[in-house]
């Protein structure tokens, strides 16, 4: 645009007042001011080139100075920007290195085990031996039934229910026999646990072989 005639001196009052209302909102003819600031002086310096002609204002002061101040203005707001950058990318990396160590202590902090009653032994069915512990886990959705058993009959397959005090009850999980006569079954209910007062081992033929009360 008007930059090297402004640089010079060389414009008129109107087009200098609009040159410094452009300017600041302009980066790429800031820049081209800047680069283009030694210009006067180095035309000064140079041996038998003409001195640049007197700037077209009342005072012949009134462009340098102007150009000082716009300069010393443009230096300022450069520095100001390139100090914001480097304060966002500071806080950008804070934060990432924060994100960081929250999914790491996420990631290494141990599982909390859900509450639960202390294991309730199984007590054998008059003529069977099977011996065992029950576990009870409450969910949302109800009561996780864990059980470890030993000694039953070879004939299977064998079911786990869980019985209330109100006298609703339910089938937890079903399972085959195995060749050890043992066996460790995890099922499920939709009785809460507040709610379960036995849990028992049947047979196919729905035969009690075991049986452990909770409340």
């Amino acid at each position: 645009m008007l930059l090297g005639a402004y640089v010079l001196g060389g414009l008129s009052e109107t087009d200098r007042r609009f040159v410094d209302s452009h300017l600041p909102g302009c980066d790429d003819c800031r820049q081209e001011l800047t680069r283009s600031a030694p210009v006067p002086g180095l035309l000064r310096r140079a041996p038998g080139m003409l001195a640049p002609p007197p700037p077209a204002v009342p005072d012949p002061g009134a462009a340098e100075v102007s150009l000082d101040r716009l300069l010393t203005q443009v230096r300022k707001a450069e520095t100001a920007r390139r100090r914001r950058g480097r304060l966002q990318w500071l806080a950008l990396a804070a934060a990432l290195v924060m994100v960081a160590g929250l999914s790491a202590g996420l990631l290494l902090r141990p599982s909390q085990p859900e509450p639960g009653g202390p294991p309730s032994q199984f007590s054998a069915a008059a003529g069977y031996a099977v011996s065992g512990r029950a576990t009870l886990t409450p969910k949302p959705w109800g009561t996780s039934v864990s059980v470890v058993l030993a000694d039953l009959p070879g004939q299977g397959p064998f079911m786990l229910r869980v019985a209330a005090a109100d006298g609703r009850s339910e089938q937890a999980a079903t399972w085959a026999a195995t060749p050890a006569a043992a066996a460790t079954v995890t099922g499920a209910s939709s009785l809460h646990l507040q709610d379960i007062q036995t849990v028992s081992v049947l047979d196919r033929a729905g035969h009690l072989l075991a049986t452990t009360r909770l409340s």
